[in-house]
């Protein structure tokens, strides 16, 4: 069944992120004294008291009257998420008191007749606390006096929102884990354009003005039958030119993503072509060792296109990074909604081949096989035999190679290797990692296959500026987001 949704909304800098984030118990969404930090809708699932729901964060209201050019795209946003909401949090500031812009938006939202709880936030003053009563000219109840900042009355407040749940709405029933993936690339490539034409809705605010999006934006939906979590993300852009806190915040918030995904999508306007910083989010990936799909977005307005322009364009861009043979790229319209069919079906793959085991007797083979054909040259008058090889890790993909001497292992021959790997296990997408030990410890297939249960993992300790492997390797794991949260008892 369908878990309930609590949306917290209200006129902009009440603290309505401070809250999300309180909740959750982790900085989720970009916190700001600034006003119009959040624009969009951002979904997380929460716990208290052995209840999940949905907690969603909103943009503030401004009225239609607002300079701000994206004020009504903001609006849509909230109310689109006012009316899928069970419980409506309405946030005002003690401080400042009831305001004209708080007195419109409470008239708007009685209308929608949802549950609605009033929130007096910015409470830590005793004295303001008093002050709160004001607030009844709203007609939305009595408010409830809270500090987001501090903790104050949050646990109370959480209890009585989840006494207003619906009876059953909560299922026991144990899904397959969704395959989470990012999108990522530069301002104004078009991925919350992308994100709108795979949810079939517009969930995130979308404009030609560079970093529209400044927070990362979980959203989930269904193709025949599998769950994924998308993550439309804030345009990474050089840290030479983030000197404004919110957008280093928007860009710590992206990196965060691509460790909790699956993989990502790198989404390239093609009529720009790929650029300094693309390469600068491809090693993020690589170091996070997550899945890669390459989008070549806005293909529908690419000047003098021919038939011959996608392979023109893959060339170009293998010539300025070969590795890049092994990553899935994909021409795109996300306007049009061009091969975005296309899109899917390589999500799949590369999530597929970042959990595959290859087989002990199978890469044994190969391996051997190799050795016979193509041994590694002698280096310093030194033989250089590698002996034997060993998948030890899923998510990413890490073959291990046994060698008396692993410092002496050409980095052409690394090469070589990977490349036959790629051909030999179809791992296209996947961030495989070679580790070249002096003692092998063996995996069996059957420990390895338990790992790809896992729905948290990280990566090991590997060259992961390059894509090949250093002499040792760990794996660490996050706790779950359930297990956080049930850790965090104490958070108030």
């Amino acid at each position: 069944m369908k878990l309930p949704v609590v949306c917290i909304v209200g006129r902009p800098n009440v603290g309505k992120s401070s809250l999300f984030n309180r909740i959750l118990s982790r900085r989720a969404a970009v916190v700001s004294d600034r006003e119009g930090v959040t624009r969009d809708r951002h979904y997380q699932t929460a716990h208290h008291k052995d209840r999940d729901f949905i907690l969603v964060d909103t943009g503030g209201f401004l009225p239609d009257d607002s300079i701000d050019v994206l004020a009504e795209s903001v609006r849509n946003q909230i109310f689109a998420a006012v009316e899928d909401a069970d419980v409506v949090l309405f946030m005002v500031d003690i401080r400042v008191g009831v305001t004209e812009l708080d007195l419109q938006f409470a008239k708007m939202v009685k209308r929608l007749e949802k549950q609605v709880i009033l929130v007096a936030n910015k409470g830590e003053d005793i004295a303001h606390r008093n002050e709160a009563w004001e607030f009844l000219s709203l007609g939305l109840g009595a408010p409830r006096s809270i500090s987001a900042l501090t903790g104050y009355a949050c646990l109370s407040l959480l209890d009585e929102v989840i006494g207003l749940f619906p009876k059953g709405g909560v299922s026991t029933k144990q899904e397959d884990r969704p395959i989470r993936f990012a999108i990522l690339g530069r301002p104004n490539a078009g991925k919350s354009t992308l994100l709108n034409r795979l949810l079939g809705e517009d969930r995130a605010v979308v404009s030609d003005i560079p970093g529209t999006t400044r927070d990362s934006i979980d959203c989930e939906f269904k193709v025949n039958g599998v769950r994924y979590v998308v993550t439309d993300t804030a345009g990474l852009r050089k840290k030479a030119k983030v000197s404004d806190e919110v957008e280093y915040f928007s860009n710590m918030r992206t990196l965060e993503s691509v460790r909790r995904s699956d993989l990502s999508l790198l989404v390239l306007d093609v009529t720009r072509g790929l650029e300094v910083q693309d390469f600068r989010i491809i090693t993020e990936i690589r170091k996070a060792g997550k899945g890669l799909i390459i989008l070549l977005n806005k293909w529908d307005i690419l000047p003098n296109k021919t038939e011959k322009s996608f392979d023109h364009i893959v060339k170009d861009i293998l010539e300025r990074e070969p590795l890049l043979e092994y990553v899935p790229i994909l021409s795109i319209s996300a306007k049009e909604g061009q091969r975005l069919h296309r899109v899917i079906q390589e999500i799949r793959t590369v999530y597929e081949n970042c959990h595959r085991v290859i087989g002990r007797e199978r890469l044994a083979e190969v391996f051997s096989n190799l050795m016979q054909q193509n041994p590694h040259p002698s280096r310093q008058s030194r033989a250089v035999v590698l002996k034997r090889a060993c998948q030890v890790m899923v998510e990413p993909p890490v073959i291990s190679i046994e060698t008396r001497t692993p410092e002496l292992v050409d980095e052409s021959y690394k090469r070589f290797l990977m490349k036959r790997f790629f051909e030999e296990f179809q791992l296209m997408g996947a961030p495989l990692r070679l580790n070249f030990d002096q003692k092998l410890i063996l995996r069996k297939d059957e420990d390895l296959e338990q790992f790809t249960l896992s729905s948290n993992s990280v990566s090991a300790g590997v060259d992961s500026n390059s894509g090949l492997g250093r002499k040792n390797h760990t794996r660490n794991r996050h706790p779950s987001l359930r297990q956080q949260e049930r850790r965090s008892n104490k958070r108030f």
